[in-house]
């Protein structure tokens, strides 16, 4: 099975603030090419959100291409082929918005949504996000990056297809219980799930002898912690049940009683002030005026949750 996987990043709430576009090529099920694009969006405004989901900064855009300069480049990856993509309603929007924003030719394709597919196909797992379902089958990857997102989404379409012993996208989309949806001519139609379809025989092969959720650390025994921001190795919740099931209390916000605050950004001391979230503001706030509080990363507290590098800096 041939197929072209793609992800996109954006810079606020507009569709069409494209700041990062990742491709993978697939040729026979199995991953041939990975490319990426930095993009200088239109306009050009950086919301403090989307900077905590793909930690993209104005400086790191300014002198790259806008999409218009770079659709030549782009288009030949998806005219008349079939793409894939975790969450194709967000991302086939950006497409489409960023297409019209230049007055740009939609290129004519057809398309699958793993999202749309893992809900049918892994309906047994918590939760149905790129990296719960990748984690699922063994598969890592730096879910901050837009072409590591896309190579996870193709690293799906190739599990299921192997599962499955099929080979062609319309057999998998029939058997799974999804419709594919196309792109072309100005027009465009969304992949849907049509009927509960197989479920994956494979659910309980799942090895999770370093699965997170089996952490038995002490770090956050009687810590009082605030999340912020969307989490990448597990859900909010998820999260907030396993830190108070190794003793720590979870809290929605920062106060003086605070010990530790999680956010998805590396090197967050690097964000302008109207970058930062208001837990982040307030807990530097806190932080500088000489409150114990330390501010931690995903990379960090998956490091604490496997054991490692339990001694941490402050900020």
């Amino acid at each position: 099975m041939d197929f072209v996987a793609i992800d996109f990043k954006t810079t606020n709430e507009k569709r069409a603030s494209v700041c990062y576009l990742g491709i993978t090529v697939v040729k026979n099920n199995k991953i041939t090419e990975e490319k990426y694009w930095l993009i200088k969006p239109c306009p050009f405004r950086f919301e403090s959100r989307n900077i905590m989901i793909h930690g993209i900064r104005g400086e790191d855009v300014t002198n790259e291409k806008e999409f218009d300069k770079l659709w030549p480049e782009i288009k030949p990856y998806l005219e008349n082929n079939l793409v894939i993509d975790h969450n194709a309603s967000f991302d086939f929007s950006v497409l489409r918005n960023t297409l019209d924003l230049y007055k740009l030719e939609y290129p004519n394709l057809d398309y699958g949504c793993t999202l749309v597919g893992s809900k049918v196909f892994y309906r047994d797992l918590t939760n149905h996000k790129l990296n719960t379902v990748n984690r699922h089958m063994g598969y890592k990857f730096n879910h901050h990056h837009a072409s590591a997102d896309a190579s996870a989404a193709a690293n799906m379409l190739i599990n299921i297809a192997k599962e499955l012993n099929l080979d062609k996208i319309e057999d998998i989309s029939k058997v799974v219980g999804f419709k594919l949806g196309h792109m072309g001519n100005n027009t465009y139609l969304p992949c849907k799930k049509v009927k509960e379809g197989v479920v994956s025989t494979k659910y309980k092969d799942y090895n999770d002898k370093d699965d997170l959720f089996l952490s038995n650390t002490n770090y956050f025994n009687n810590k009082i912690v605030v999340l912020t921001g969307e989490l990448y190795l597990m859900s909010r919740t998820e999260a907030t049940n396993l830190i108070e099931k190794l003793g720590g209390t979870v809290r929605n916000f920062v106060t003086k009683k605070n010990n530790i605050l999680i956010n998805n950004v590396k090197n967050s001391e690097n964000l302008n002030t109207n970058q930062m979230s208001n837990k982040l503001k307030t807990a530097l706030n806190y932080i500088n005026q000489g409150q114990d509080l330390i501010i931690i990363d995903e990379e960090k507290l998956e490091e604490i949750l496997k054991g490692k590098n339990t001694i941490l800096n402050k900020y």
